[in-house]
């Protein structure tokens, strides 16, 4: 062919190929476009509500974004960290490395909160977005990560695309992407350290004089990753096994590969210095570390106590069973009872692991690939595998960008099977795959955002009520006070929802006996779980002119207006109880009432200052020779005292038994102490209240 001849054919080619890059760049920007809608659609909204751990996660990330210094705790879990600081307190500090509640987390999951509170203002979409957005990156880096796995390899051009849409599509990524928990930031970071691997060997095999980046800076960019991993999630410290695992045996199998080992080598060191503050924090406080793993190894029904060996070999079946037939029942988690794969991911998956092993005699280098992968799959499911609940769809996390690859391996492979019919069967190739995908994509949406949706128990899975309770207290004016009766273990919903302010709203026992009663001459508003009649009908009689009003999200508000009076005016007093450090609780009056064999007195308490500490009440009767005749010594019922605010008035009722007793005249004397070690120390002097006269019964 003629020079002049040939330009028009190689004017057509250029055309072709700009077009085909066109198609594939359009085919993997509508893969991202329906992973964003499937991940951002009414996030919001769905889940309802906000989740006690979401709702913690978004407590430091406020508390980030307002310069507040930590270690900061919430829900009592300073009493866990003084474990881990018993020899070695810690420093304070506006950016932690390590955020200690809630069992422990670590931090560049929250960090990106922060950004997405200060971006989108203090709410579940905020909190939801960020790993909302590793899902969708997710996707586009699994697309980079099967790119660099099957590069080069004819027949697996459509390998990346079809990973990326499984990946999209796949029920437990949709779900944890849409749940404020740091499992999903995991994945972009997995995905981007085995692609940069890969793209390293690939650099080095067959283009390694190119001007872009040469096989030791993508070594070393696997490094970053691999270390950069350890900040999001639990899960990622096992990541660095599947290479632990995998160099060593390429080298020692393929001599062609050890001239990489000081790039590998670099690699590693690369990872060390990422890691290092983390694992620095880790080796100062070693209990952060195991704290969490060692609860998740010992929780849940699938435990065999003090044989982990049995619970590990037990959770092989389950997990199997959880990838294809009967998976997690945790709602929060799964749609109870949906396996990992749907019929058609779970067909193709195991068409790409039977065509891995149909290739096992193939090109040497497709063999490490095709090696790499599986070792990835079995790394990856060692989270699950080694904790007490399996399956853990949240734990199994790190298997869905492997899993979404191998799938597409087999979606790939039966296409061409199919294209390779005779007849009429082979121009339907692409259809037939491609309505599988559809169908299995329309299982996915349906299942989440139908079936899950409507689920009747997921409003109370995601502590709907609690969240909707905190909108209505943020909601409040500022000069109201707000409690809320009984006291619940998981406070962290309501207070995110107050934008963090603990002490906007305060939870009490009120069964224990205990009422208190805000600041004088400002209305107060209790909210009242419906199961504490006891506590409504006693501050109906507290209060008369307080009213009930109709039970919504989980309480019944009961509002009191400022003028309603807080103290009996039977005994007025002026008695403080004072600590050297000028913590100061006053009593400020008191009421004596015997009935019967039981003497029952009510004090009302005030704070005259903020309290620290946690001191215990007592009343005490003395004989007419001063000898302790009877007591009752313990902490204001239902409402400690660190928890009381300046100003605010507490009822307390003590009832003392009088049985036994001889007749006579009796001193009643009150006051608080706390106890420090085997220490107790007074708050000031006791009061003596009065005399009560008993006839002995």
């Amino acid at each position: 062919m003629s020079k002049r001849a040939a330009q028009p054919r190689r004017a057509a080619d250029r055309r072709q190929a700009d077009r085909r890059r066109r198609s594939q760049w359009l085919t993997l920007a509508a893969i991202l476009l329906l992973a964003t809608l499937l991940r951002f659609w009414q996030l919001g909204d769905l889940p309802p509500g906000l989740y006690h751990d979401e709702a913690y996660n978004g407590l430091d990330a406020l508390a980030l974004a307002q310069g507040q210094t930590f270690p900061n705790f919430y829900e009592g879990w300073e009493l866990y960290a003084a474990d881990a600081h018993a020899n070695r307190p810690p420093a304070e500090t506006r950016f932690p490395i390590f955020f200690e509640g809630n069992y422990g987390r670590e931090p560049l999951h929250i960090y990106l909160m922060a950004l997405s509170i200060k971006l989108f203002g203090a709410g579940p979409f905020a909190l939801r977005a960020v790993p909302a957005a590793a899902g969708v990156l997710a996707v586009f880096t699994t697309f980079l990560a099967a790119q660099a796995l099957v590069h080069n390899r004819p027949g697996t051009q459509r390998v990346p695309y079809l990973a990326a849409f499984l990946l999209a599509i796949l029920y437990p990524a949709l779900t944890f992407s849409r749940f404020g928990l740091r499992v999903m930031l995991f994945l972009p970071l997995e995905t981007l350290t085995i692609y940069c691997f890969w793209q390293a060997i690939n650099r080095a095999q067959n283009d390694p004089g190119r001007g872009r980046l040469s096989p030791l800076a993508w070594f070393i960019l696997a490094g970053v990753g691999l270390g950069l991993g350890i900040y999001t999630y639990a899960a990622a410290r096992l990541l660095p096994l599947l290479f632990i695992l995998f160099i060593p045996l390429w080298f020692w199998r393929v001599p062609a590969a050890r001239p990489l080992w000081r790039a590998v080598a670099a690699m590693a060191a690369a990872a060390l210095l990422t890691a290092a503050p983390l694992l620095i924090f880790f080796a100062r406080y070693p209990y952060f570390f195991i704290f969490r793993t060692g609860y998740v190894a010992n929780k849940g029904l699938g435990t065999f106590p003090d044989r982990p060996w049995l619970t590990w070999l037990n959770n092989i079946g389950r997990v199997i069973r959880g990838l294809f037939w009967y998976g997690e029942t945790h709602l929060r988690h799964n749609l109870p009872g949906r396996a990992y794969l749907d019929p058609l991911q779970a067909s193709f998956f195991l068409l790409g692991l039977g065509h891995l092993w149909s290739q096992r005699h193939s090109s040497q280098g497709w063999r490490w690939r095709s090696l790499f992968l599986l070792l990835w799959l079995g790394v990856m499911l060692l989270p699950t595998l080694l904790s007490g609940d399996a399956p853990h769809f949240g734990r199994m996390a790190g298997i869905a960008p492997v899993v979404a690859i191998l799938a597409a391996l087999g979606a790939n492979w039966l296409w061409d099977w199919l294209a390779a019919r005779p007849g009429r069967v082979a121009p339907l190739a692409p259809w037939l795959i491609l309505t599988a995908l559809a169908l299995s994509a329309s299982l996915a949406v349906y299942d989440y955002f139908v079936r899950y949706a409507n689920h009747p128990d997921l409003p109370a899975a995601f502590y709907q009520d609690d969240w909707q309770l905190g909108l209505a207290a943020a909601a409040e004016p500022a000069s109201t006070t707000l409690y809320l009766t009984p006291t619940q273990e998981e406070m962290a919903t309501i207070y995110f929802a107050l934008n963090g302010d603990t002490a906007r709203l305060a939870d009490f026992y009120g069964p224990g006996g205990v009422v208190p009663a805000g600041l004088p001459n400002q209305p107060i508003l209790y909210y009242v779980r419906p199961a504490d009649t006891t506590t409504l009908a006693r501050l109906q009689d507290f209060f008369p002119t307080g009213q009930a009003e109709a039970a919504q999200f989980g309480v019944i508000p009961f509002r009191v207006p400022a003028e309603a009076p807080r103290l009996p005016g039977r005994n007025p007093t002026d008695v403080a109880f004072s600590s050297p450090a000028g913590e100061t609780i006053a009593l400020v009056d008191w009421v004596g009432l015997r009935e019967a064999d039981q003497l029952y007195v009510t004090l009302y308490w005030q704070a005259v200052s903020p309290l620290t500490a946690n001191y215990t009440a007592y009343v005490h009767l003395l004989d007419e020779a001063g000898r302790l005749a009877t007591q009752l010594d313990r902490p204001p019922a239902g409402f400690p005292t660190s928890d009381w605010r300046r100003g605010e008035l507490v009822a307390d009722q003590f009832t003392l038994l009088l049985t036994g007793l001889p007749a006579g005249s009796y001193t009643l004397q009150t006051g608080f102490y706390r106890v420090t070690g085997d220490t107790l120390i007074p708050l000031g002097q006791p009061a003596t209240l009065g005399t009560i006269a008993w006839d002995g019964g």
